[in-house]
């Protein structure tokens, strides 16, 4: 029985890899934006050229057959070879046509997170920061990389996710953390995120000035009660109450930034060019995830931010993602994770490792043909795309599957199959990009130095 759903789910992902494309660049968003969406001063007055990242996570890491099982060969998610000669598996085919514009690099890691609850390791992945601290994290490398490149932009980064919001705090819907290690809540549609970008507020100026002054006025108003109460609450209390008051923080530099932005245009983006409104249960995934690839596209097109962070799929079981493998056929992604061992569980498994790569792959297709309108190349060579989890196998956070894409014109260098040893902490990797990104930093939260292998 096992062996027949494994056929069906093989013939269903060929027929539904291809179902759903992104849409061509469109030129006239590069052209509308160019007029209208820059800040003067910013871009169009800087000879310097964007410096984009594009942080991409799933949860649950992938199929990884030992040797000596008869998926190993095709159903591996690691290429095989180390160095340049290697060659890609059925989980990673998709990938092929991008060789040269992509790393993959195995045996990293996060060393301080390699014994907590696995399912809490996704709130690491841009941070890699000891969960024991009082603030349970720190600053994660997307929301380090906005503060030196956001000035530049109408909205300094851009957080979403398959879920939305926070999440629990051992199982956050988020990975961008902000300096004080409170979740940054993420956007959990591509409804939210179009009308985020290029949702045009109504009213005149006169009365949306007004509006954010009542905004405003009313945080002013409730932050020193919300302080003292601080002061008289329980320890879990206080952690709950930081959330809150991050948030506040959050929305104080949110109203600040949008109204300093009153008098700039947002681009003119037709929203009839997506597909804005889907339940990814019952309308499937593959629209819903292409859809949010396509806004991260439009968003860096049209010069509206130069940080994304894209949650995927969450590292929980009971996370809406954990069902999108079900859409085309295969087990719930969690338990499709503990049925490895069953007849043909690393074959479902690599299935849907390879429906994930599609849809990845289909991304960096539409950015490695858009000419960038700020710079020479196209938008993946002015921009680093990091895609991975922080785990490997079943609830294993160690040797990270990941994927580094793009920057070729911020020093970056491809084509190979990179391992390192578990000295080496991921957050080596996460400073070398922040570093290419211009990013003025030495040392970068458990770092010990740079990857010279992934540089030009």
């Amino acid at each position: 029985m096992a062996k027949n759903v494994i056929n069906f789910n093989r013939r269903t992902f060929l027929k539904s890899a291809t179902s759903s494309l992104l849409l061509p660049a469109l030129p006239s968003i590069a052209t509308s934006s160019a007029n209208t969406g820059g800040k003067p001063g910013a871009q169009s007055a800087s000879n310097s050229s964007p410096k984009r990242l594009c942080c991409l996570f799933f949860g649950m890491g992938v199929s990884l057959p030992p040797a000596d099982h008869v998926a190993h060969k095709d159903w591996q998610w690691f290429p095989h070879e180390y160095g340049k000669d290697y060659t890609f598996s059925k989980s990673n085919i998709a990938l092929a046509p991008f060789k040269q514009q992509l790393s993959f690099l195995s045996g990293l890691s996060h060393p301080r997170i390699r014994d907590i609850f696995a399912h809490s390791t996704g709130g690491y992945f841009l941070s890699g920061a000891d969960p024991l601290t009082p603030a349970g994290n720190s600053i994660s490398a997307d929301q380090l990389h906005a503060m030196y490149a956001g000035s530049q932009t109408r909205y300094p980064y851009i957080t979403m996710g398959s879920e939305g919001g926070l999440g629990d705090f051992r199982r956050p819907n988020t990975m961008s953390y902000a300096g004080s290690g409170q979740p940054i809540p993420s956007m959990g549609s591509p409804r939210d995120v179009f009308n985020e970008l290029y949702g045009v507020p109504s009213g005149d100026k006169q009365s949306i000035k007004q509006a954010f002054g009542r905004d405003r006025s009313i945080l002013d108003a409730v932050l020193p009660d919300l302080k003292q109460l601080n002061s008289s609450i329980s320890t879990d209390d206080k952690s709950r109450m930081e959330q809150y008051l991050t948030a506040v923080r959050s929305l104080e530099t949110r109203l600040e930034r949008a109204e300093e932005w009153l008098d700039i245009p947002k681009p003119k983006v037709d929203e009839k060019q997506f597909v804005l409104d889907i339940d990814p249960i019952q309308d499937g995934p593959t629209q819903f995830i292409d859809s949010m690839y396509q806004l991260i596209h439009t968003a860096f097109l049209t010069d509206s931010t130069r940080t994304v962070a894209y949650q995927k799929v969450k590292e929980s079981p009971g996370g809406l993602a954990n069902r999108f493998p079900e859409a085309i056929g295969l087990p719930n992604h969690h338990d499709m994770s503990h049925s490895f061992n069953k007849e043909g569980g690393y074959e479902n498994w690599g299935t849907y490792d390879a429906y994930l790569t599609e849809r990845f792959a289909g991304f960096l297709k539409q950015m490695a043909e858009t000419d960038d309108p700020y710079a020479e190349g196209s938008l993946l060579d002015n921009t680093i795309v990091l895609y991975g989890s922080t785990t490997s196998t079943v609830h294993n956070p160690r040797n990270y599957p990941l994927i580094v894409a793009g920057g070729k014109n911020l020093g970056l260098s491809h084509g190979a199959h990179h391992n390192y040893g578990e000295d080496i902490p991921m957050t080596n990797l996460l400073l070398t990009l922040l570093q290419q990104l211009g990013t003025p930093v030495d040392s970068f939260s458990d770092s010990t130095g740079t990857l010279s292998e992934i540089l030009s």
